[in-house]
């Protein structure tokens, strides 16, 4: 049975507390073995809220959260030396809303199976995401994310699509 414990913040101490916050999307990021699934899994309740919004409030939202996520990934690497701490976990947030925006224009059923493969592909990074983490700073924490969320969310969003139009 996996063992439960809370790390502590990345740049505790050299950075403001703001940004670790952030950066561990408000210490989802330092539970520990949930870290990445407990900040993606958090996000659902939001998206099923999110129905009633526009369109275009998730992405403008994931996109918000992106620039954010470069910047604080960018700054706890400065201050700590080390470019993607485990305990940064807005890179899978970001990455997660981005890839459910794609998802939502297939519905809503993908979710789940999209945030179980996102998680699995962001864990195995296979090629190209172990190439994309080598883009220095924040931006190669937060692009790594990305190429999956966006492949499986393209994916599932063409898959959604077929299922939909034969079951007409």
């Amino acid at each position: 049975m996996a063992e439960f414990y809370v790390l502590e913040p990345p740049g505790v101490g050299l950075v403001p507390t703001w940004q670790w916050l952030m950066a561990t999307w408000f210490g989802t990021g330092l539970v520990v073995p949930l870290r990445a699934g407990l900040a993606v899994f958090a996000l659902l309740p939001l998206l099923v809220v999110s129905i009633k919004m526009p369109r275009l409030a998730v992405p403008m939202f994931a996109v918000l959260i992106f620039a954010l996520g470069v910047y604080v990934s960018s700054a706890i690497d400065l201050a700590t030396g080390v470019k993607d701490d485990r305990r940064i976990v807005i890179d899978e947030v970001a990455a997660f809303l981005i890839g459910a925006s794609l998802i939502r224009q297939a519905g809503w059923r993908m979710l789940v199976p999209f945030a179980a493969l996102f998680l699995f592909f962001d864990r195995l990074k296979p090629w190209p995401m172990a190439y994309v983490e080598q883009v220095p700073s924040g931006w190669g924490v937060m692009l790594d994310d990305l190429v999956p969320a966006v492949a499986v969310g393209l994916v599932l969003a063409v898959a959604q699509h077929f299922w939909n139009r034969q079951s007409r």
